[in-house]
């Protein structure tokens, strides 16, 4: 099976790139920047083809699709991170959905029978109140980010419906494990943490607001989803929740990585890290997917941030 990966210099692209290779796919991963001819920076070992590629050049995704001729796309380039997408909001939107629009169209006129598979974002349901989540839940993004996700989403929808497209969207709840960037919660977290066992930061962890709730998923355990919906024969939804169904708070996450790094901080508040608009608690169903695919999750959320804090703990030791 022929795959094109865009977005695969990403999180969740370089442990969806490794996947696809053990099942044995013919990898094509793409970048916005590359190292060297073929490969992005940090992929020496990459088990993908790579190719350099901005998903708002409408012109070079035609001509990458073409090239390719990918049996299944996975779409993940674009911003994943809440934090960026409130700092450059506008192109956030662009990119997510004109983005996602240049890959659709470029699917339906190079690749007409490939399945195209668009990684979207639990964001777009705002605040539920707390509510279980499932896929008929209503759409009310808050903020930039989660507003660009649904627009994306959108896009997708509207052209799988107009074209004839095969495709999907998977809605990812937050995914934690090694790899993922410094914007995002428990590597910021982790980090934090071990600048402070190496002693080359002051014994003082700064955190937001603690007691949120979300439904955390190892990256594996997502990845393996997104290679379950690119790999269904038939798919009877557009939309699809990614998500483990149970919750963890962010205060439980700093307890076990304060454990796992053997110190004693002081715990501070930081007003920049806390943003008044994040939901309390966020949790969804994944039972559409899980009946249609038999995916289920299978890592525990604590094995993953313990992954997470060894491996930023590796670059604070390399760095000092």
């Amino acid at each position: 099976m022929k795959v094109l990966v865009t977005g695969g210099e990403g999180f969740v692209g370089r442990h969806l790139t490794g996947l696809l290779a053990e099942q044995g796919c013919d990898v094509t991963a793409t970048a916005l920047e590359l190292e060297g001819a073929d490969r992005p920076v940090e992929k020496d070992q990459s088990p993908a083809t790579w190719r350099a590629l901005d998903v708002l050049d409408r012109g070079r995704v035609n001509e990458t699709i073409a090239l390719v001729g990918p049996d299944v796309i996975f779409h993940l380039a674009g911003f994943s991170s809440g934090a960026e997408a409130r700092e450059r909001s506008a192109e956030a939107l662009r990119t997510n959905a004109e983005g996602t629009l240049n890959v659709l169209e470029g699917a339906a006129r190079e690749a007409p029978h490939a399945r195209v598979v668009v990684a979207g974002s639990a964001d777009v349901y705002g605040d539920s109140g707390g509510s279980l989540l499932d896929e008929e839940a209503e759409v009310r993004p808050i903020g930039p980010y989660g507003l660009s996700k649904a627009a994306q989403e959108l896009v997708a929808c509207s052209v799988g419906d107009s074209q004839g497209t095969d495709v999907v969207v998977a809605r990812m709840f937050p995914l934690v494990g090694p790899g993922q960037g410094a914007a995002f919660v428990v590597p910021s977290l982790c980090r934090q943490a071990a600048q402070i066992l190496r002693k080359q930061a002051d014994p003082v962890l700064r955190v937001g607001n603690i007691d949120v709730e979300r439904d955390f998923t190892h990256v594996r355990d997502g990845v393996r989803a997104l290679w379950a919906l690119g790999s269904l024969d038939t798919p009877r939804h557009r939309i699809y929740n990614v998500c483990s169904g149970t919750v963890t708070s962010i205060r439980t996450i700093l307890e076990w990585i304060v454990e796992m790094a053997g110190i004693e901080p002081e715990i501070v508040v930081d007003d920049a890290r806390v943003r008044s608009e994040d939901p309390l608690r966020i949790v969804g169903s994944s039972a559409r997917l899980c009946a249609e695919t038999g995916w289920r999750p299978g890592l525990d959320v604590r094995d993953a941030v313990r992954e997470t804090y060894r491996w930023v703990e590796r670059s604070v030791v390399e760095v000092g």
